[in-house]
């Protein structure tokens, strides 16, 4: 230790003493990774984050995002209250009154067949996201159900139906011989793959290839590295043909440029090459995976399977709920669609947030929402291992996305079964394909692979509804927003998705 404070952590320095602070093991809620992270919490105040231990798929791994930006969580722009639009603006209310009214406008939608819409998120739990469709299909008979999609997950599970070990594990990434990337800067945007395959390269001498629009730190390490636009990949595919069937076996990571029909013909090329080849199909957010397995879209249900089970036709799409006439209530947890776009007829809307978001602040009620770092619950990590989450913080006032629509289920009278985390959990284990894992072992903070999915729906992929944010190690929506860390650190220029 350092006895003037020189080499200790900028944000932790002088704060309190190690002793002083309880260590919650969780998972980070920005980037799709799934890294462990061991918050160091005094008096219900989050104080500093670290992987103490090495647990977690990332070992002591922590990008500047895990280890320093949780500063959010205090920020004092947090919602502690519920707020209800009148004429003169927002006023305070009580939990009891908020809920009671946005119960009241769902029950009127309900009774108009079901002209509800739900906008949630990638940051949500697994537990929430699966209680959320459950409460929109079988409460309120509506499959106006959609997030934010960053990748086409859904074409590789049916490209590569029935096949054991298609889908690569974090872990894989530090051992396969090869190494493809298309169309992605992983060091900005999934900075613990990228630390995984340079580990791979300096102790195993991996052989990497890139294709992308512009360099990336990955052309370092790099046997070969290509240019294309974005759509181009897999036209460069070919003249790696060679070089790529020499290898013993090859993970491929491909980005938002390849979807529907491409992601398939990807998978055709890749059997071409008479190697075994796994894939990683690259997603923004700390839960995007588990919102896509938990059946948070309008095209399939939990695990994958068929609308038909349900008997559903396919629902709006989010930017489609933003444009419909039809719709008399919106309802949107934890995400922020109005920040570069408008509503086309402005529904009753209801939004579950932290901070007052653009999209907040056209609400007609605000319900104060926790963050990851004070819930219970399970992220499904972008290489498809499950985590569980652990609560650190405590800001009085916001509930969880979990506790806020089971109130409202309660003041509608639904019987929808359990909702509480574990038991949610149990219920996902029992039903959900692909997540009849070891719980026990899920409990004790181990990093689960889920899998296999053997029926997923053959769906009509809404291509042009797919693509990232492209975020960077710098920036993260609305949260990275109210990260005095983030927003004081300056840039380096130069990176392929910055313009």
């Amino acid at each position: 230790i350092c006895p003037v404070g020189a080499l200790t952590s900028g944000t932790y320095r002088y704060q309190t003493r190690p002793w002083e602070m309880s260590h919650v093991g969780t998972i980070c809620t920005f980037c799709a990774d799934g890294c462990k992270t061991t918050l160091g919490v005094r008096n219900g105040i989050i104080i500093r984050a670290n992987n103490r231990d090495r647990s977690g798929i990332n070992d002591e791994f922590l990008c500047i995002k895990g280890r320093f930006a949780f500063d959010f969580v205090h920020h004092p722009e947090r919602l502690t209250r519920p707020l209800i639009r009148t004429l003169s603006g927002f006023r305070e209310a009580s939990w009891a009154e908020a809920i009671e009214l946005v119960a009241e406008r769902f029950e009127q939608a309900r009774q108009q067949g079901g002209r509800i819409g739900l906008i949630g998120s990638t940051r949500t739990t697994n537990e929430e996201n699966y209680f959320l469709q459950k409460l929109l299909r079988q409460g309120l008979g509506s499959n106006h159900i959609d997030h934010r999609q960053s990748g086409d997950l859904v074409s590789l599970l049916m490209a590569t139906r029935g096949r054991e070990g298609a889908l690569a594990t974090t872990a894989d990434l530090y051992h396969a011989s090869g190494i493809l990337i298309l169309g992605a800067d992983l060091s900005q945007q999934h900075p613990l793959l990228a630390f995984q395959i340079r580990a791979n390269y300096r102790h195993h001498r991996a052989r990497v290839y890139v294709v992308t629009r512009g360099p990336v730190r990955e052309d370092q390490i790099a046997a070969r590295s290509l240019r294309v636009a974005p759509g181009q990949e897999l036209e460069a595919l070919e003249s790696l043909r060679t070089e790529l069937q020499g290898l013993p076996d090859l993970v491929v990571l491909y980005g938002d440029s390849i979807k529907g029909s491409a992601v398939a013909r990807l998978v055709q090329w890749c059997d071409s090459l008479a190697i075994a080849v796994r894939y990683v199909c690259l997603l923004d957010d700390a839960n995007s995976r588990g919102a896509l397995d938990m059946g948070l879209v309008p095209d399939w249900l939990p695990g994958y399977r068929s609308l038909d089970q349900m008997n559903l036709q396919p629902g709006l799409c989010w930017e489609e709920m933003l444009e419909s006439e039809e719709l008399e209530v919106l309802w949107v947890v934890g995400a922020n669609p109005l920040r570069r776009r408008h509503l086309k007829r402005r529904p009753w809307l209801v939004v579950q947030e932290l901070f007052l978001t653009e999209t907040a602040q056209q609400a007609d009620v605000v319900l104060p929402a926790a963050s990851a770092y004070e819930k219970r619950g399970t992220f499904t990590s972008v290489c498809g291992e499950l985590q569980q989450l652990q609560p650190a913080a405590q800001v009085p006032g916001a509930k969880t996305d979990l506790e806020i629509a089971s109130l409202i289920a309660l003041q509608l009278g639904l019987e929808l079964g359990p909702a509480d985390p574990d038991e949610l959990l149990g219920e996902i284990h029992r039903t959900v394909d692909g997540y009849n894992v070891d719980l026990p072992l899920v409990a004790a903070g181990a990093a689960v692979p889920t899998g296999p999915y053997p029926d997923v729906a053959a769906v009509a992929v809404r291509v042009d509804k797919i693509r990232s944010r492209e975020d960077t190690l710098f920036t993260a929506g609305s949260l990275g927003q109210r990260s005095q860390v983030l927003t004081s650190v300056r840039e380096a220029p130069g990176s392929l998705y910055r313009g």
